[in-house]
């Protein structure tokens, strides 16, 4: 069962961040969970500069080879985390 926690913010942040979801194709309140997640995570796993340096090599690699993992298949195999149907992760792929 989930908790509720209501949070109020000013118009302009509540208007980028509604914005945002939209172009994720997802609702405002999903949205805001997800990166709030994906922000406790990341305090919690201590980020070091090793960690970006990686990710900005496997940034490199997308650059140079086009192949990698499209938001669409990421979000759907996230969306199915801890359901009856979770789905295999999702493969790279030829995307340019």
């Amino acid at each position: 069962m989930a908790d509720t926690l209501t949070v109020s913010l000013p118009a302009p942040l509540a208007d980028e961040i509604r914005a945002a979801a939209e172009a994720r194709g997802m609702a405002p309140e999903e949205y805001v969970r997800v990166q709030l997640a994906f922000d406790v995570a990341a305090q919690n796993d201590g980020w070091a500069d090793e960690d970006v340096a990686k990710d900005e090599a496997i940034a490199e690699e997308f650059d140079r080879t086009g192949v990698g993992v499209p938001w669409e298949d990421v979000r759907a195999w996230m969306l199915s985390w801890g359901t009856e149907n979770e789905l295999p992760a999702p493969r790279p792929r030829k995307l340019r």
